[in-house]
């Protein structure tokens, strides 16, 4: 059979269709011994349902709501995402399903309790989420959760609660991997910098736990650092940037600054500034900036968190929960790739090859 169906499975089973269709779909009715026989001859067969007539046969529609940060111009991280979206929907295309987003601004708590409280989750299948007031997006979560639909987070999570699926790095082992790096080659004795470019912190769980596993490597060698010293820089601007900066490598003998987050542009921009290219610097992403200052050798390494391929693969998440009615992974943790001046080029040539 080029093509087996239902029927076929039925007659070569002995059994009606309606019970083929009970297995298929883990419904009762069906005698363990018979269930058995049924799904034997399914993997013999390696039937495939026609999920496709099957959803035009609905009449529905799936609508998804992306709620994620708005995108700004000094901050373009977001667009990234975006792209992940269409590439997965172009590949679903057949399948009727629609978007709609629901941007916040993510320095404002305010402006996403307002989003958040005038959504009507009733009006979704599935809701992609990008978290960033941890705290306050509990509830938020679980409205949808109460009303049936399916969450799937990424970049960030919120700790402590279960969600449906997760999808993104060990945001520790990213923070752990950093260490590694810095400590590659670097004189002991010296002081290092983390730096945080964000207007609150404690709003992002993966920025604080990158924080802890680069703290976490130099713990496990601790006669590796003088000083190891955080440094918060709310909001992110340049002017407080070089000024932080600037004030924090009079008072230290700094050896390299980690950067928590895609924002490492604004430190490299200083650095070249001062043409101070003996500093190792490490941060996040591929902003067309920081691939600039890479490429310069201003940045020694950037660990790129694919935020394409993490929201790409969060709507494939949903459309097998919602679609195909399967079971996903709680947690899909993607590689943690380092991109040189040696491989930058590559790499990009590569991913802007495959998201096409």
């Amino acid at each position: 059979m080029s093509r087996v169906r239902i029927k076929d499975i039925a007659r070569l089973a002995n059994v009606s269709t309606g019970t083929v269709d009970r297995v298929i779909h883990e419904r009762p009715g069906v005698s363990d011994m018979t269930r058995k026989r049924v799904q034997k001859i399914i993997q013999e067969y390696d039937y495939q349902p026609d999920i496709l007539a099957g959803t035009l046969a609905t009449g529905r529609s799936v609508n998804i709501l992306v709620c994620m940060p708005e995108v700004v111009s000094e901050h373009a991280f977001w667009k990234f995402p975006e792209s992940g979206v269409a590439r997965a929907l172009q590949e679903l295309t057949h399948f009727d399903i629609h978007v709609e987003y629901l941007r916040f601004d993510q320095h404002s708590k305010a402006d996403f309790l307002k989003k958040a409280a005038g959504t009507d989750p009733s009006k979704y299948d599935g809701m992609l989420f990008a978290p960033v007031f941890s705290e306050d997006s509990i509830e938020f979560v679980d409205r949808f959760r109460n009303a049936g639909v399916p969450c799937v987070q990424f970049n960030s999570r919120i700790e402590g609660q279960d969600q449906v699926s997760f999808i993104g790095q060990d945001a520790f082992q990213s923070g752990y991997l950093g260490g590694k790096l810095m400590n590659f080659g670097m004189k002991p004795g010296k002081d290092l910098l983390v730096v945080n470019l964000s207007l609150r912190r404690d709003n992002y769980q993966h920025i604080i736990r990158r924080e802890r596993g680069f703290r976490a490597y130099f713990e496990a060698h601790g006669d590796r650092v003088s000083n190891l010293v955080s440094v918060n820089v709310n909001g992110g601007d340049y002017p407080s940037v070089a000024a932080e900066i600037r004030e924090q490598m009079a008072r230290y003998d700094v050896a390299g600054i980690f950067v928590t987050n895609s924002r490492v542009h604004l430190v490299a921009r200083y650095l070249s500034e001062r043409g101070a290219m003996g500093i190792r610097l490490i941060g996040y992403d591929l902003l067309p900036e920081s691939v600039d200052y890479l490429k310069r050798e201003y940045i020694d390494f950037l660990i790129s968190q694919s935020p394409e391929e993490q929201a790409y693969m969060g709507i494939r998440q949903l459309f097998r929960i919602v679609v195909l009615k399967k079971k996903v992974r709680q947690e899909v943790l993607l590689p943690i790739d380092i991109l040189t001046k040696e491989n930058i080029d590559h790499y990009l040539n590569y991913t802007n090859t495959i998201t096409k």
